[in-house]
């Protein structure tokens, strides 16, 4: 029979780990998730802002198809072909668009003014909130019609708490373009 022999260490040198390098670790890990966690954020919101824009042109694209088949743009979202399931609610992210329908996390809105028509997205929650996109679909002097631009509210509706540019310059590269009525708006790349 053959003999294991284990070399046992002293009592003095216990593998094990003294308090200092334990803190040393947790001081390490801190630091990195202190830097990770905002890029995180910002690559999560940016994913549901491209998603967010992904929502809007499907609705650019049924509000032209239904301007191409009848010669005027529709007053409701439910004269567009598309289906509205899940944007059930009435949470307004600017006040003073009439329709509106939202999912709990955008406001979808759409916006008509006597020169001029416009759809929005704007978040209602979460960090970013009060940033969003708005699609100026017709206005009678022709100016920058089908203009897809990122908005940060300043009043009016859900308010962008955040630094401006936080949003559309920071996430969107978008350029700023004017502070209006209640809104700073960004020219998309």
């Amino acid at each position: 029979m053959a003999k294991i022999y284990q070399k046992s260490l002293p009592a003095e040198k216990n593998a094990g780990f003294t308090l200092i390098e334990l803190l040393v670790v947790v001081l390490i890990i801190g630091i990195l998730a202190a830097v990770a966690l905002p890029q995180y954020e910002k690559a999560v919101e940016k994913s549901r802002g491209a998603q967010a824009l992904s929502v809007l042109h499907s609705f650019m694209q049924a509000y032209q198809a239904y301007y191409l088949a009848n010669g005027v743009y529709p007053s409701s979202f439910d004269q567009l072909d598309i289906d509205m399931k899940g944007w059930t609610g009435r949470e307004r992210w600017n006040a003073s668009a009439p329709e509106v329908r939202s999912n709990g996390e955008w406001s979808l809105q759409l916006l008509l003014a006597h020169d001029t028509t416009t759809l929005y997205m704007g978040r209602l929650k979460g960090p970013y909130k009060g940033g969003g996109f708005g699609y100026l679909v017709a206005n009678v002097y022709g100016i920058d019609n089908g203009v897809i631009l990122c908005l940060e509210r300043t009043g009016n509706g859900v308010v962008f708490t955040k630094n401006p540019g936080d949003y559309c310059e920071k996430l969107f590269r978008a350029s700023p373009d004017a502070i209006g009525s209640g809104v700073r708006s960004y020219h998309m790349p």
